[in-house]
């Protein structure tokens, strides 16, 4: 099915959007859910530039900048987005290249009686497939539907989740499969909690979470009830500023990791890791800099190393070079930022 979008200048000075067939056969249109929806989405993107409140997210990347960097050598990425009215936001992303239209999209927020529909869908170019979540939220009840046009029946799977006070249910049902997957979570006591979830092929796991003191949680996690397979998790805190988790398979050493966190000033934490079955162990360093921004430095030895800044908000300057441990010639560099206009 083809559509044909017509604007029409309303006399309150509005411009409408108006979705039609593209056909003048007389013969009955093919008109599917689908090809509907298609139409709708790009009929939402294309009001990007009726709409005011428009914000572009730039993203500037250049791989192997060993040579220095050039502007030439650079790829660019743009998000545009506009918010249409409180209840509409709609627009596109871009990239550089011979077809720099890559996907549409829109976001709708509606009250729908004692609830709200939150819907987030786009359409990708490529090959115009719908995919997004469709949520309504009322009380204590949660309904996600994810959409994908690519699936016979348009709706994917249809999430179901119910909480009250100290418990959880969340049901699945796959529509392709025409199957349900189980999950729940329940308070025990005010110490203990207990998560659970089988699957449609009968797959089952178990997670308990159980807190031994002000400074102390355990957490024991399998699967099929293979006792052989157990995940064990212990969080201790050392003191005010240093924390230490140790996790593995029934706790053997071979198969330990080892993390320890400490507060080292007002503005800097560091992480060291330890994997005891690779003997191999990375630093991570995080820190408050000038005017609300971030400096973190992720290094991973004979792997790779990260320095990352964030701005304090989307419309600061953010920048992270990425490189091979030991071969800065081929790190790769990212720089971008949010407009408004």
């Amino acid at each position: 099915d083809t559509f044909r979008l017509i604007t029409k200048h309303h006399h309150h000075h509005q411009n409408i959007f108006c979705i039609t067939p593209a056909t003048t056969s007389t013969a009955p249109s093919h008109f599917t859910m689908k090809s509907f929806a298609r139409a709708l989405v790009l009929a939402l993107a294309l009001a990007v530039g009726h709409a005011g409140n428009t914000g572009v997210s730039m993203s500037l990347k250049q791989a192997k900048m060993g040579s220095g960097v050039s502007i030439d050598a650079m790829s660019a990425d743009f998000n545009v987005e506009s918010k249409v009215s409180d209840d509409l936001t709609v627009g596109c992303d871009l990239a550089q290249g011979d077809s720099p239209l890559k996907r549409v999209f829109a976001k709708i927020n509606q009250k729908m009686g004692d609830g709200s529909v939150n819907a987030d869908v786009s359409m990708a170019m490529a090959d115009n497939a719908i995919t997004g979540d469709v949520t309504y939220s009322e009380g204590g009840n949660n309904i996600v539907a994810h959409v994908n046009s690519a699936v016979d029946n348009f709706v994917e799977t249809v999430k179901y989740s119910r909480s009250g006070a100290g418990w959880t249910f969340k049901p699945t049902f796959n529509m392709q499969a025409k199957n349900i997957d189980l999950a729940a979570s329940a308070d025990y006591s005010a110490d203990t909690n207990v998560d659970v979830a089988v699957n449609a092929a009968g797959e089952g796991s178990l997670t308990v979470n159980h807190k031994l003191s002000a400074d102390t949680s355990v957490s024991v996690s399998g699967s099929n009830l293979d006792v052989n397979a157990l995940t064990a998790t212990v969080n201790h805190k050392l003191d005010a500023d240093t924390s230490l988790q140790l996790s593995g398979v029934n706790m053997k050493m071979d198969a330990l990791k080892a993390e320890v966190a400490r507060q080292l000033d007002a503005n800097t934490k560091g992480t060291v890791r330890f994997d005891v079955a690779s003997k191999k162990g990375t630093l991570e360093v995080n820190r408050n800099i000038d005017a609300g921004r971030t400096l973190n430095v992720h290094l991973d030895p004979d792997n790779s190393m990260k320095v990352e800044v964030k701005g304090a908000s989307d419309e600061d300057w953010s920048a992270s070079i990425n490189s091979p441990w030991g071969d800065f010639t081929n790190a790769d560099l990212s720089v971008g930022r949010k407009f408004n206009f």
